[in-house]
C-alpha cells in the first residue's frame, strides 16, 4: 500500500521527477489505492515475497525514502501480526523493536547532557557512574564516553550484556563480582586497550544509559521519552509497556520461520519471536497481556543500578515514520518542526569520524568476529562516529563513485533494519524488515548486509540516484 505524503513533499518530488532527477513512476504520488501498483512497489513486493533468487521470504517490510529533507515515498507490505482472526496488515506506523538503531537515538539523549555541560565526552566515565570502570588489563588507562560511543572503549559483551531487575550493573566490570565472567567484558590483547581498537559491543550502551540516569536523575526510558521522543512528537519508547497498554494495535510482532530449537523451516509457519500476545516491561519481569495495564514498574529503582533493563542497545519501539522524523532532525542540524533537540555542533560531532580503520595498524574488528578467510567475510565497519556508522557506498561495492552514508543497522529477534542518511544532500533510506523465512546468514548480498537489506539498498540507488 502507498501512503499519502505531504503536498509540499509531493510537489517537490514531482518536480524532481519531471526534471529527470528521480526515476519514479508519477502514479506513486496519487492518493488512490485502486490504481495499479507502481513499478517501485512491484519490485519491493518481490523482495518481500522471496521472489528474488537467493533472498528469503519476509514477514513484513516498512520503508521510507527522504529526498531533499522531504519524505517522497512510503511503502509497507506483509503483516504486523498473525491472529486467530487472520493477518493484521503492516503499515508504516506500526512500531517494532528496532534493534541497534536504538543506539543512535540513545546518543542523541546523551548529547543533550553534553551540551548542558553536565557530561564531558573525554572525562573518565567513572566520574559519572559511581564506581571505577577500568579494564583490568590496562588499569592505568581511563575509559571515556567518546571511546564508548565509538566502540573503542575495550569493553566487550562477554556471553551476555543485560541483567534482570534486582541485579547490579557494576557487577559486569568489577573483579570478583557475580557477572564479571573472568574479565570477559574487557579486551585483554595487546594493542586493544581503551582508545586503541574498534570492536562493536552492545554493553557500551549500558554504560551510556547509566551515565544518563546518574546525571539526569531520571530512569533511562523516562529520560529518552521526555527529552527526545515526545519533543519530536513521537509516541515511541524504550519501555514497550508504555505502548502495549495504550496503543497495542500499533505494535508489530517480530517473526521468523525458526522453531524453539532454533531450526529454520522455510516451508513452515511463521513463529512469533517478540511482542506478540505478551510484553515484558523490562528484563526479568513477567509479561503482561496486549492492552493490559502494567501497574507499577520498578518501584524503588535507584538510578544507575541496572540501566540494561530497557535495552538501551536495542529496545526502542519505533516505526519507519518515527525514524524519518529523527533522520530529518539530524540532517537539519538538530531541529525538527521548529523544535531544537540538539545543536548543530552536536550533530556534527556525532557524524564526524571518531575511529577509522587503518589496515597497516589493523586497529579494529571490521566484520563482527568473522575472520578474513571466512567466505562470508566483508568489511562491515571501516568508520564510526559517536554512535553513527560511517559507510561509503563505493567501498561496499554498491556504486562506482564514493558517497558517504551515515546511520546504523539493526539485527535482533528477526528484525533487520537499516537507517541511512546522506546528510549533505538531505536524503535518507529507512527500511525495517520484521522477519525472515530463512537464516539470513545463508543470504549474503553484494554489500556486507544480508541479502534482503542489500536488495533494498540497491532498489533505492536505482530509483533515487544522485
Amino acid at each position: 500500500m502507498t501512503f499519502p505524503i505531504s503536498w509540499a513533499g509531493r510537489a517537490a518530488a514531482l518536480l524532481a521527477v519531471l526534471s529527470g532527477a528521480i526515476m519514479v513512476d508519477t502514479a506513486l504520488y496519487a492518493n488512490d489505492d485502486s490504481q495499479a501498483r507502481s513499478g517501485l512497489e512491484t519490485e519491493l513486493d518481490a523482495i518481500v515475497g522471496g521472489q528474488i533468487e537467493g533472498s528469503p521470504e519476509l514477514s513484513g517490510l516498512q520503508l521510507l525514502v527522504i529526498r531533499d529533507h522531504e519524505v517522497v515515498f512510503e511503502y509497507a507490505s506483509g503483516f504486523a501480526r498473525l491472529t486467530d482472526a487472520g493477518e493484521v496488515s503492516l503499515n508504516t506506523d506500526h512500531k517494532a523493536r528496532i534493534a541497534s538503531i536504538s543506539k543512535l537515538v540513545a546518543a542523541v539523549g546523551l548529547m543533550q547532557l553534553v551540551e548542558a555541560g553536565r557530561v564531558d565526552l573525554d572525562r573518565d566515565v567513572s566520574d559519572y557512574l559511581g564506581f571505577s570502570l577500568r579494564n583490568p588489563a590496562f588499569p592505568e588507562l581511563k575509559i571515556s564516553l567518546r571511546m564508548i560511543l565509538s566502540h573503542s572503549s575495550s569493553i566487550r559483551d562477554g556471553s551476555y550484556y543485560w541483567l534482570e531487575a534486582g541485579q547490579r550493573f557494576e557487577d559486569f566490570f568489577l573483579p570478583g563480582r557475580p557477572h564479571f565472567e573472568d574479565g570477559a567484558h574487557f579486551a585483554s590483547e595487546a594493542g586493544q586497550g581503551p582508545g586503541e581498537f574498534f570492536t562493536y559491543a552492545n554493553l557500551n550502551f549500558g554504560v551510556v544509559a547509566a551515565v544518563i540516569e546518574q546525571v539526569s536523575g531520571k530512569r533511562f526510558d523516562h529520560y529518552m521519552r521526555l527529552q527526545v521522543l515526545e519533543p519530536l512528537g513521537l509516541q515511541s519508547s524504550y519501555n514497550v509497556c508504555d505502548l502495549s497498554a495504550t496503543q497495542p494495535e500499533r505494535i508489530a510482532t517480530l517473526y521468523r520461520k525458526r522453531d524453539a530449537k532454533e531450526i529454520w523451516r522455510p516451508e513452515g509457519e511463521w513463529i512469533s519471536q517478540l511482542d506478540d500476545t505478551g510484553f515484558s516491561c523490562h528484563y526479568g519481569r513477567e509479561p503482561v497481556g496486549r492492552g493490559e495495564a502494567p501497574g507499577d514498574i520498578l518501584p524503588g529503582y535507584r538510578m544507575g543500578e541496572n540501566p540494561t533493563l530497557f535495552s538501551p542497545q536495542g529496545g526502542l519501539r519505533a516505526s519507519a515514520r518515527d525514524l524519518s522524523v529523527i533522520a530529518r532532525m539530524l540532517m537539519a542540524g538538530g531541529i525538527y518542526d521548529e523544535t531544537r533537540i540538539i545543536s548543530q555542533n552536536s550533530v556534527e560531532e556525532m557524524f564526524a569520524p571518531q575511529w577509522l580503520y587503518d589496515s597497516d595498524r589493523d586497529n579494529g574488528n571490521t566484520a563482527e568476529g568473522l575472520e578474513p578467510d571466512d567466505p562470508a567475510y566483508q568489511q562491515l565497519f571501516t568508520g564510526y562516529g559517536l554512535s553513527v556508522h560511517r559507510m561509503d557506498l563505493a567501498e561496499w561495492g554498491l556504486q562506482d563513485q564514493p558517497r558517504l552514508m551515515l546511520g546504523h543497522l539493526g539485527d535482533a529477534y528477526g528484525l533487520m533494519g537499516q537507517f541511512w542518511m546522506d546528510a549533505e544532500r538531505g536524503d535518507a533510506l529507512i527500511a525495517l524488515i520484521t522477519g525472515a523465512g530463512d537464516d539470513p546468514d545463508r543470504y549474503r548480498g553484494l554489500s556486507p548486509m544480508y541479502r534482503p537489506s542489500d536488495e533494498i539498498m540497491r532498489w533505492w540507488l536505482r530509483h533515487f540516484p544522485r
